[in-house]
């Protein structure tokens, strides 16, 4: 008896540490002043101690190896949870003012690449939206359709060259649009043109958490596998012999989905620096409901309602390919690969201040 005693009061006493713990983290992050901006800064790549230069640098760069730098350190004093954490919050990024909406005229750019029906999906309510809204002389130009990345890209071209009166263009860029690791410089001529009009450029990119965006890209594929069968994709895709998975950091970025010769928290702080310079809305698919942004920017009204209707992309059994735990297993190990496990975290803490991580340190 006494000595499942003593074992309850160990028990009890190392909970009471974690959660005085987490408090005290959760305290230095919550009381950071300003902070509907949130944006990181000050990252380190790795877990060493930063030195007193990168403190006071620029590089967005993983916030969990950030976080376990602080905590490592103590609670306070240089480095430390407290000195650390405010530090994550104080570089603002792009927002849009709601006193200035809706727009009166401008470009919409629309950057997903979420797989399957659900992409599907937003592609065809955009043209339905537009459709509806014929009165206000919007365009859209899908980058699908344009065919090449160059035909694309000409075609923005031509929106920034365009004469005369300008109203509405929305550009929905996936397959075969930009690749914003070397297209910044297109954003940027696109926003000073419309600006120079008096209208705006409104730039959306939109994600999808790991295991979500994993789940339906595996619809896609094994609804685009033509003569396998069920046991073959599943042990093909369990095993992750010989599979091209094709992660959202890599897209966004090179827009190939081949996974890049570089280290990840080279890919993420390039990602996390693009989407703080050039979009003024980041999405993540589930948090955000991305048919309210659009209404609510261009004071558009929509036949179909504000949801957009998709398959059931999480469904269990997909035509009698079943979801495993050693599928996800296997997608843990594609999006530690491929960079997206970290980008999907930095996205999390910057966009949402996401508080999961106090309980993985």
């Amino acid at each position: 008896m006494i000595a499942k005693l003593l074992i309850y009061g160990v028990l009890l006493t190392a909970l009471a540490i974690l959660i005085s713990s987490t408090a005290r983290i959760g305290l230095a992050v919550f009381s950071v002043p300003n902070g509907d901006n949130f944006a990181l800064i000050n990252g380190v790549v790795s877990d060493d101690i930063p030195n007193e230069q990168q403190l006071y640098e620029e590089p967005p760069i993983l916030p969990i190896n950030q976080r376990k730098v602080a905590v490592k350190n103590g609670e306070k004093g240089p480095h430390g949870v407290s000195d650390v954490l405010p530090r994550l919050f104080e570089l603002p990024r792009r927002t849009i003012d709601p006193t200035n909406l809706p727009y009166k005229c401008g470009v919409i750019l629309i950057q997903h690449h979420i797989p399957g029906e659900e992409g599907a999906a937003i592609d065809d309510w955009i043209r339905g939206l537009i459709d509806s809204n014929d009165d206000i002389g919007a365009t859209y130009i899908s980058s699908a359709d344009a065919g090449s990345k160059e035909a694309f890209v000409a075609e923005i071209n031509e929106q920034i060259e365009m004469k005369g009166e300008f109203y509405w263009t929305v550009l929905g860029s996936g397959e075969h649009g930009l690749a914003l690791a070397s297209d910044g410089d297109v954003l940027r001529r696109l926003r000073e043109n419309m600006e120079e009009r008096g209208c705006q450029l409104v730039a959306m990119s939109m994600f999808s958490e790991p295991l979500d965006y994993n789940m339906k890209q595996t619809r896609q594929m094994f609804a685009e596998c033509k003569n396998c069968t069920v046991t073959e994709f599943t042990e093909k895709l369990e095993s992750g012999s010989d599979v091209s998975w094709r992660g959202q950091l890599d897209y966004f970025l090179y827009n190939t989905g081949e996974i890049e010769a570089l280290d990840n928290k080279v890919k993420v702080k390039d990602a996390i620096t693009k989407l703080r310079d050039y979009y003024d809305l980041v999405l993540l698919d589930g948090k955000d409901d991305f048919s309210k942004e659009i209404l609510r920017v261009t004071g558009w009204k929509s036949s179909d309602g504000e949801e957009i209707v998709a398959a059931g992309v999480n469904d269990m059994e997909i035509g009698g390919l079943r979801y495993s735990k050693q599928m996800v297993k296997q997608y843990n190990k594609f999006d530690a690969k491929n960079g997206d496990a970290d980008f999907c975290d930095a996205l999390n803490h910057i966009y949402y201040n996401d508080l999961a991580f106090l309980f993985n340190q």
